[in-house]
């Protein structure tokens, strides 16, 4: 990563007991990565309120704190959900009028890129804060020049007496706000046909959602790979098919769509799975560093404002 981003500083909080094992690792860029002191780190395990009593001391708070102070123009975190949330709306604030931020990334479907959110950063959410994510997907949207995104609500069917009371209520508040982005519900076998821009959920359906279609990318590029190696008709195949797989590999690889974004918080925070390997980190850090130098924080928070006038409006 540092090899391809010659302009790229790094910013690494650890504890002290790491700092020479990492300093030699790291020798080769030493004068590009900075060992940040910090006295702890939050476990996956722990509760979101121990990230506000001790959080500000731990690997992830320095972090969030570098990023606050604008030594840090994005922060990349592979730990405990709950607390990077807690902590960037104490640290970074959130953009006016959200009352949840929530993980966002896109990936590749048929025919353009879908934006989904939320993948579990709230895991429940009210009628009107996933009707706020869908007015957040479109602001997001036209801050990048797209300004009829067409968005949709994840559920169970497409008719409008479909799903849960709080689903079928945030599909009225986002019909009322937003007309001519507003595509209805979208159901499971929607996601890959690439005719929509977003698609919202809570952080419940979004995790399982994400986590499921990872799983099914990884068992394809397997399958594929097995069935070419194993008979002995298709064999002669690889050599022609080996180009061909990893492009295919590469358009639906976990790894490449791995970073989320922490969409609705002041400022730039990517999150990846805990699980994350080298390579999944690499397109995440990637990931993050684009949308440092292509979101535009003041559009996204105007045009968001303007729809949510629409959402607060009375009927």
């Amino acid at each position: 990563m540092l090899q391809n981003h010659p302009d790229l500083r790094l910013i690494l909080p650890l504890e002290t007991s790491l700092h020479i094992d990492a300093q030699k690792a790291l020798s080769r860029f030493s004068d590009r990565v900075l060992i940040k002191p910090c006295q702890s780190h939050i476990d996956m395990a722990d509760k979101p309120a121990r990230a506000l009593r001790q959080g500000l001391s731990s690997s992830m708070g320095v972090a969030i704190q570098a990023h606050a102070s604008g030594d840090a123009q994005g922060v990349l975190s592979v730990g405990n959900t709950g607390a990077l949330m807690i902590l960037s709306k104490r640290l970074l604030g959130t953009l006016g009028g959200i009352d949840r931020p929530a993980l966002a990334t896109q990936i590749p479907t048929r025919k353009q890129p879908l934006l989904m959110m939320d993948l579990g950063a709230n895991l429940e959410m009210s009628p009107k804060q996933l009707a706020q994510l869908g007015l957040l997907a479109i602001s997001w949207y036209r801050a990048r020049g797209i300004m009829k995104p067409s968005i949709a609500l994840l559920n169970i069917g497409k008719e409008s007496n479909k799903g849960p009371e709080d689903i079928r209520e945030a599909g009225k508040l986002l019909h009322r706000a937003a007309p001519e982005c507003y595509a209805g519900f979208a159901e499971g076998d929607d996601v890959f046909n690439g005719d929509l821009h977003a698609l919202i959920c809570n952080g419940f359906a979004g995790n399982i959602a994400l986590k499921t279609t990872e799983g099914l990318a990884d068992w394809l590029t397997t399958m594929m790979a097995d069935e070419l190696s194993n008979s002995k008709s298709l064999r002669w195949l690889i050599p022609l098919w080996r180009h061909t797989i990893k492009r295919i590999e590469k358009r639906i690889s976990p790894a490449r769509h791995g970073g989320a974004m922490l969409l609705g918080v002041c400022g730039h925070v990517a999150k990846t799975h805990g699980k994350s390997d080298e390579k999944t980190i690499k397109y995440a850090l990637e990931y993050l560093v684009k949308q440092t130098k292509t979101a535009d924080q003041a559009r996204l928070q105007s045009e968001f404002d303007r729809l949510q006038r629409g959402l607060n409006s009375p009927e």
